[in-house]
């Protein structure tokens, strides 16, 4: 009886039309859109302890060539090991790529191993609820890459060997701290270890970070960290991970894709960010989590969200994201250098800093740049595109524009201000994470119905930042009704501000006007010691009313702006 119910559950799991079995099994035969096919019939089975990567990778191929089906995983844990991903991480874990692999694992195009890729897939839609996919070896585990109209609903995504080592601080002394490293995590005198962050199991917060300079073992998982950065207040008796890795692939690239949608997809952990678009359009998240395991208190090591030179919608709705080690959120595009081609009106653009993405960044045929100076980030003129080459290898982009530049080029930046999407955050909870909850830098924004709560960093921040090229100031934002609680006392706690700041990092910092067109209302903020609840630089028609505010030695802070309505505010 026990055999012949295993063999009724197995059987209830597949639910793949009779019809479908035909590619599978070598026949000819026509699927039509809407077939639900399960991984099983491929060979993956949950919980049997076995790789399910070769069978899973069937799957994702008959898809490719089936568009529109329905992906089915039966709920459990499928065991997903790539001899490459795990090749990468032994090294990386044995210090061949130095104190930092971020340096080289983030190099443009460098090569990783891909979980499921959906390259070239159009029209699916994958359903697993309830189903886990636990990776081994750094990876990709999800590459929505070049494709279109994708619906990934219930998968969540954790790795057998996190991407930190997590245990408890033992002692502390001049310049150094000691700590105990759960089994869980084997640890070696080569290993990485970038950054340390803390957290206090009492307030069940994030503390903060340190960057070590030096690891020594001491005994069987302890660990002695050698930094000149001061541990933060409460971390003497609290919890510390050592991460291993900050930036590398995302959890989940969406990259020149259209029409994403990720719904009740959990994030466990990550080497790197947890979901990042680049250069995609109409990405909808909604129940996503973003989160650390049972036990945990680090989910990715990088931001939990990324998203650059989009386009279309960005909506996020009713998602979480807690223990991640930078922004909740980072939207924008990029300000690139300029220098003249070779024929008139013929420019080439490049970038100093390294795209998150790995890969190059570049206009599109009828795009419109923005001129603007460097040092103040003020805009000048906007001019389109009229031809583009790009060059991956040499990592640069020549374009033909319909306007000539000026001649002195060194001084100003170009930035697409076509490829900026309209971003809504509704509902959101941002909790107890390192560095900023929204960091926005694209129009057209509502951030509405969010709690930001014990977020190191300012809970939501407008910006243009030139040190990492990321723009542009912000315009048509309107943000209401959200709760902040106790956020900007550590990392990310820009210009002392907890609730909103509004602000331009530039060399020059008194330009007004740069952000337009804002509205801050109904927003409950309680900054709990900080400087400022809401600081607003460099902005124009501003209207801040009905917000609550407590906690902070100035409520509200202005300069270098112009038409300000600060009216009704508590």
């Amino acid at each position: 009886m026990k055999f012949r119910s295993m063999i009724l559950s197995v059987l209830a799991g597949l639910t793949v039309l009779p019809h479908s079995y035909g590619p599978i099994l070598g026949r000819e035969s026509v699927v039509e859109p809407g077939a639900r096919i399960s991984v099983a019939s491929f060979g993956a089975i949950p919980n049997d302890g076995q790789n399910d990567a070769p069978a899973i990778r069937k799957a994702l191929e008959y898809c490719r060539q089936h568009p529109g089906v329905i992906l089915y995983f039966p709920p459990g844990v499928y065991d997903f090991r790539d001899e490459e991903a795990v090749r990468l991480m032994d090294q990386a874990m044995a210090g061949k790529f130095g104190p930092d692999p971020e340096t080289t694992l983030l190099s443009p195009y460098f090569p990783y191993a891909r979980g499921l890729d959906f390259a070239g897939v159009s029209g699916v839609t994958v359903e697993a609820q309830g189903a886990i996919l636990l990776f081994e070896g750094w990876m990709e585990p999800v590459s929505l890459n070049r494709c279109k109209d994708i619906t990934i609903k219930g998968l969540t995504i954790d790795y057998k060997r996190k991407p930190y080592s997590a245990g408890k601080i033992i002692g502390v002394g001049p310049g150094f701290f000691d700590a105990a490293i759960e089994k869980q995590y084997p640890i070696n005198p080569q290993m990485p270890v970038p950054r340390v962050m803390f957290w206090d199991p009492k307030g069940h917060r994030m503390l903060g970070e340190v960057y070590p300079d030096k690891i020594e073992i001491l005994a069987p998982q302890t660990v002695r960290v050698f930094s000149t950065d001061e541990i933060p207040a409460g971390a003497r008796e609290g919890l510390v991970g050592l991460v291993h890795s900050m930036h590398f692939r995302p959890a989940v690239l969406i990259q020149e894709a259209d029409n994403i949608r990720l719904e009740d997809v959990t994030i466990h952990s990550q080497p790197g960010m947890g979901i990042l678009g680049h250069r995609s359009s109409n990405i909808t998240l909604i129940g996503v989590r973003i989160v650390p395991g049972a036990g945990s208190f680090i989910s990715t090591t990088t931001d939990a969200t990324h998203f650059t030179s989009c386009t279309g919608l960005i909506r996020m709705e009713n998602s979480e994201f807690e223990g991640n080690g930078d922004d909740g959120t980072n939207i924008h595009n990029y300000y690139y250098s300029v220098a003249k081609g070779k024929q008139p009106r013929l420019y080439v653009l490049t970038l100093p800093v390294k795209t998150h993405a790995g890969v190059l960044d570049y206009p599109d045929v009828g795009d419109f740049l923005d001129l603007v100076k460097a040092g103040s980030l003020e805009p000048v003129k906007d001019v389109r595109v009229k031809s583009v080459r790009p060059d991956r290898d040499a990592m640069i982009v020549e374009v033909e524009l319909d306007a000539d530049l000026p001649e002195d080029l060194g001084d100003y930046y170009l930035i697409n201000t076509t490829r900026l999407p309209k971003v809504e955050i509704v509902g959101c909870r941002f909790l107890s994470h390192r560095a900023r909850g929204t960091l926005i830098k694209t129009r057209n924004v509502l951030i509405e119905r969010n709690l930001f709560f014990e977020n190191t960093g300012t809970a939501i921040q407008l910006a243009a930042e030139e040190s990492w090229r990321e723009g542009v100031p912000s315009s048509n934002v309107v943000i209401r009704n959200n709760r902040i609680v106790g956020c900007g006392r550590g990392a990310g706690g820009i210009n002392g501000t907890s609730g909103v700041l509004v602000n331009i990092s530039a060399d020059k910092r008194d330009v007004p006007g740069l952000h337009r067109g804002l509205l801050i209302e109904g927003n409950i903020i309680d900054g709990e010691g900080t400087d400022k609840c809401i600081s607003i630089s460099q902005a124009q028609d501003v209207e801040v009313r009905y917000n609550e505010l407590s906690g902070c030695r100035q409520p509200i802070k202005t300069d270098h702006s112009n038409g300000l309505s600060i009216h009704d505010n508590m």
